[in-house]
Formats: structure tokens, C-alpha cells, sequence
């Protein structure tokens, strides 16, 4: 397009808002705060309530909009304390111990970081310290602040920002991965030497498992609701 190509198109706007202003003509404004979109087919739907353990449906493609969840507030937060209570044994105490031609060596995630470090794989040992401690650890911890603020009904400017870094660490946070990794080992090492599962491993159970309730727990339309509301 030419520069007076541009200037027509914005003459042109120009003049139809100068005539919608004078015939009164105003854009209408539209309250999407109670209207939610099928991820199935996209169809803006008006929210209604709904009772605790039922599911609001999409009526053209049958698509589960949302669903309401009681006390998510204190169900969440009690999973998420509980995980983080176990973050620390699960990583500083032994998840296995092998015991090889009578040598006998404890394991723990932090030492297998480590190892992988000291071996040469550096990469694979940065990954596995983000994706399998950091983001869990910083998951929990964000959403243990915003938890706390909309449970005592505080609010702060950065409560929307951190529970946004919430959803985004939920799929980086990757504790099953890694203990899937535990089990293969297990499994694996069995035929070779003794393997004695370790207090760590159950507690790296129980961190998995308080993850796993604190997303299934969590009514994440509720807790903006509840933000909305504190803001105002």
C-alpha cells in the first residue's frame, strides 16, 4: 500500500467516527464477565450457577465447561502445605539403596543431579534440577502465597501475575516424569543388585501425589473470582 492509500483508509475512519458521534452512534460495550467459552467449540456461554460436584455442559458439542468445587480454597491449600512439608526429605533423604558386590551406596536426587553434572551432562542435569525440583517447588510456593492472600482476604497487585506463573509452572512441573524414571530403575537394577526402596522415595510418593490433589482441587474460576473481589 502507498502512503496515500494510508492516508485515505484513515480519513475514511475518521469520518465515520465523526458521523457515528453526531447521530448519537455509540460502540456497544459488552460484560463478558459472565460469559465463559467451550474449548471445544467456542461458543460463548452464560455462566450459571452451578452445585458443588456438578458440571456446567457446552449445549451445542456436550463439551464440560466447568465445574464447581466446594472449599477449594482450604482443600487446595491444605494438599499444597503438605507438599511442601515433603519437598525437603524427598530430596535430601536416600530414594534408594543398592548394594553392589557388598557396596553399599545411598542415592539421592540432589546426588544424581550431581552426578549427572560431574559425568558430563550438563544439560540433562540443568533440566533435570528445573523441571523436576524447581518448577514443583516453585509451583507449590506460589500457590501457597496465593492461597494465603485470598483464604485471609489480602490483596496485592502481583496476586493476578503470580497465580498466571501458577498455570504456567503446572506444565513444567515435572515430578511424575521423574518418578516414573525411579521406578524403570528399580525395575531395571533388580537383576543386577539388591535395591532397597528408601524413606526418600516415599516421600517423593506423597510430594507427587499432594501435587496431583492440589490440581485436582483447585477451582481456578473461583480463586479469580475471589481476587476479583478482594481487588474491589
Amino acid at each position: 500500500l502507498t502512503p496515500s492509500t494510508w492516508r485515505f483508509l484513515a480519513n475514511g475512519i475518521n469520518g465515520y467516527r465523526t458521523w457515528c458521534t453526531m447521530n448519537g452512534i455509540r460502540r456497544a460495550k459488552i460484560d463478558s464477565s459472565h460469559l465463559t467459552a467451550c474449548h471445544g467449540c467456542d461458543l460463548l456461554v452464560e455462566k450459571q450457577d452451578v452445585l458443588p460436584g456438578d458440571k456446567a455442559i457446552c449445549p451445542r458439542c456436550g463439551s464440560p465447561l466447568y465445574e464447581s468445587r466446594s472449599d477449594t480454597v482450604n482443600r487446595t491449600l491444605a494438599v499444597v502445605i503438605t507438599g511442601l512439608i515433603l519437598f525437603i526429605p524427598a530430596n535430601v533423604l536416600p530414594i534408594l539403596t543398592m548394594t553392589v558386590l557388598g557396596q553399599t551406596s545411598d542415592n539421592t536426587l540432589i546426588a544424581g543431579v550431581i552426578g549427572l553434572y560431574r559425568e558430563g551432562y550438563y544439560w540433562v542435569s540443568f533440566l533435570v534440577l528445573c523441571f523436576s525440583m524447581a518448577a514443583p517447588l516453585l509451583k507449590l510456593f506460589s500457590l501457597l502465597i496465593v492461597l494465603f492472600h485470598v483464604k485471609f482476604r489480602v490483596y496485592s497487585r502481583y496476586l493476578a501475575v503470580l497465580f498466571r506463573f501458577c498455570g504456567m509452572l503446572n506444565e513444567w512441573a515435572m515430578v511424575e516424569v521423574y518418578m516414573v524414571a525411579i521406578l524403570i530403575a528399580v525395575i531395571k537394577l533388580g537383576d543386577m543388585a539388591k535395591v532397597h526402596v528408601g524413606l526418600g522415595l516415599c516421600c517423593f510418593a506423597g510430594l507427587l501425589l499432594a501435587s496431583t490433589l492440589a490440581s485436582v482441587n483447585l477451582d481456578e474460576d473461583q480463586v479469580w473470582e475471589a481476587i476479583e473481589g478482594i481487588r474491589k
